[in-house]
Formats: structure tokens, C-alpha cells, sequence
């Protein structure tokens, strides 16, 4: 079956992460990919996975529009494409399009809660088979959309959790001077707190003055979280690693593990945190806290609390044998519910399911 993916983007991301995890290792398909470009072209590139670059699915310019529809169209046709999987809410009004001037059949997973464009997004699902990355992204289409819950299908996010064990010299030398490591991973945008973050860590490196703070991850907002830290005069307390393929190697090298984000779909870093006997402190909301169990598998503070947020940090720096409870059950929960066989598995029921019969709307 051969399978075009729609991504507004394939750079660092959770979505594009999802993206290239199907191309690589569901091999039951063919895959293609359009999107503007980004850091994992190259590697679709390497495992014989072709791209097509377009403009950005999110501009309302007419022109913009015209040019995007065109050239999914024609990727459709050139490749006799017959389904399409829309990772974003544009990529899927535009699925729409296509599939009335052709026969391919249109699948959209929801990666994050909106609560906006419902009008969009309602014209854009007709017809469409929906996969929602974990239960509180199908209550948010089916409360705040009106979709029909039995048109929505549960597809938990997982990760591959193939380690390099190539390990990040800054940090093994930072452990090697006694450092204790202190790290958030994610786009560096509003959505992924990193000023919550900086500033815990700015009180927290109070009480344990060893600490060292690892940014991972690169966005819009680097340069503004730069100056939050030097404003804070603790920017020699932070490495900021940018981007960095191995995040599993990084994990195993952080002491601390911290995700302040502010909205959320099914996060991965929690999942990928849990993949390797780690655990996390997360922001107590919706996709964080469907993963996250407080004083279970992780630790919940409340969005925008630094003051939680440095609490939590002085609990699990400090309590050894409930940081270990932790992450046994965190690795427990990885296993029972977020295993990668489950995930792909999970993607090729719902493509068997449109090959064999065409998709009626519910």
C-alpha cells in the first residue's frame, strides 16, 4: 500500500518524530512524505524515503494555497498514491481536496489539543479516518469538535528505543567535576515552558549549587530564554545543546528530567524518559498527566508554578529510594502501554482497515 504523509514541517517535533518512526520501521507500507523540509530529510533520505518539499500548509495566501494543493495533488497521481495521513489540521483540509478529485483515502492523526478552527477542522475530517495520539486528544475532538467518538481511534505514541550509546562530551565531563544534571528536552516555544524551567532552576541551583541546567532542544524563543538566563545570572549554570538526534543517550546522562510545558497532546518525552528506567516532573495537564502518574511513575506540578516546580526538585533530588520507585514504575508503564511493536501495529490496523473496504463517513 503506498502511503503519503502531509506534515507541515520535518524538523524537531514530536509529529515529525511520529512521521519518521512510520516511514522508517512500518515496512508492511510504502511511504512518502511532503512538507516544507527540515533536520529529518536527510534521514528519510538515508533509509529510501521520498520527499517532496512544498510551501508552508499554513499560509492563507491565495497563491501559497493554489501551489500547496497542486503539488500534493500531483504527488498523489505521480505515485498512484492511495492513502493519504494528514499530520496536521491544513494538511488534512487539504487531504480533503485531493481525495474529491481522486480515489485515495484520507487518514488524520490528532497530535495536540486546539480549541480553535472548529469549523476547519469539522469540514476537514469529513470522510477521514482519525487517529488520536492518546485518550485526552480524542476527548478534546469529541467534546470541544463534536466528532463522533466511534469515528476516533486511540493510537498511543511510543519511540523506538534503539540507544547509540554515544554520549554527549560536555556532559560527561560536567559529571566527571560532580555537576548534577538538570535537563528539559523540547522546542524552545511558549508551549514548552522553558521560562518556567530556567527560572526553577535558578532557585533550585540555590539550595544544590552543583547543579548544572541541560537545555535540549532548539525554537523560535532560543535567544529570548538566553537572555531570561543571563537577566537571572545563572547562564553559566546552562548548557543550552540544541538540537540533538540521540535524545535517549542524553536521558541516561540527566540526574533530573523536567517537562513545564503549558498544553500538550501525547507528549513523547515523558515516553521516551519512562523507555529508559528514568523518570519525570511534568506539568499536571492535559497528555502530561495521561502518562505521568503523581508519585507513581513521576512527579505533577502545576502549570506556571515555579514555586511546584522547585519543590518537586528538592523532593526527587533529595529522596533517593522514592526516585527509584518512580522509575521502576515508569518503566512499567512504558512496557504495558507505550511499546513500540503496539504503536506500529496500531497504524497498520487502521490502514488495513481502509484497504479493505472504502471508508464510509460515520
Amino acid at each position: 500500500m503506498k502511503i503519503l504523509h502531509i506534515s507541515r514541517t520535518m524538523g524537531q517535533g514530536g509529529a515529525e518524530k511520529i512521521v519518521f518512526q512510520l516511514c522508517k520501521d512500518n515496512n508492511f507500507q510504502q511511504q512518502f512524505v511532503i512538507s516544507t523540509g527540515g533536520s529529518y530529510v536527510q534521514k528519510l533520505d538515508e533509509i529510501g524515503v521520498k520527499h517532496y518539499k512544498m510551501p508552508d500548509i499554513n499560509s492563507k495566501n491565495p497563491i501559497t494555497m493554489i501551489i500547496c494543493f497542486w503539488k500534493i495533488f500531483r504527488v498523489v497521481r505521480m505515485n498512484k498514491i492511495q492513502i493519504v495521513h494528514s499530520h496536521h489540521r491544513m494538511a488534512a483540509f487539504y487531504a480533503r481536496l485531493v481525495a474529491a478529485l481522486t480515489k485515495v483515502q484520507c487518514v488524520y492523526t490528532a497530535h495536540n489539543i486546539f480549541f480553535n478552527k472548529k469549523k476547519l477542522l469539522r469540514f476537514a475530517l469529513k470522510n477521514t479516518k482519525i487517529i488520536a495520539v492518546g485518550d485526552g486528544v480524542k476527548q478534546n475532538l469529541v467534546n470541544f469538535f463534536g466528532i463522533d467518538s466511534k469515528r476516533v481511534v486511540v493510537v498511543y505514541n511510543s519511540i523506538n528505543t534503539k540507544v547509540t550509546n554515544i554520549f554527549n562530551q560536555d556532559l560527561v565531563e560536567a559529571k566527571q567535576s560532580g555537576k548534577y544534571l538538570v535537563g528539559t528536552i523540547g522546542r524552545i516555544t511558549k508551549q514548552k515552558g522553558i521560562d518556567i524551567f530556567i527560572k526553577a532552576l535558578a532557585e533550585f541551583s540555590k539550595v544544590k549549587k552543583n547543579t548544572l541546567g541541560v537545555i535540549v532542544g532548539d525554537g523560535d524563543d532560543l535567544e529570548l530564554m538566553k537572555r531570561l538566563a543571563m537577566e537571572l545570572k545563572i547562564n553559566d549554570k546552562i548548557l543550552f545543546l540544541g538540537y540533538q538526534p540521540n535524545v535517549l543517550d542524553i536521558i541516561k546522562q540527566l540526574d533530573l528530567i523536567v517537562l513545564a510545558s503549558r498544553w500538550e497532546g501525547l507528549p513523547l518525552t515523558p515516553i521516551e524518559v519512562f523507555s529508559q528506567n528514568n523518570t519525570i516532573i511534568a506539568t499536571d495537564i492535559s497528555g502530561n498527566n495521561e502518562v505521568v502518574k503523581d508519585h507513581y511513575n513521576g512527579l505533577l506540578f502545576q502549570k506556571n508554578s515555579v514555586f511546584e516546580l522547585v519543590r518537586s526538585m528538592k523532593l526527587l533530588s533529595s529522596n533517593e529510594l522514592l526516585k527509584k520507585r518512580l522509575e521502576l514504575n515508569a518503566h512499567n508503564t512504558f512496557q504495558s502501554k507505550y511499546s513500540y511493536d503496539r504503536f506500529i501495529s496500531g497504524y497498520n490496523t487502521v490502514y488495513s482497515s481502509l484497504s479493505s473496504s472504502k471508508h464510509n463517513e460515520l
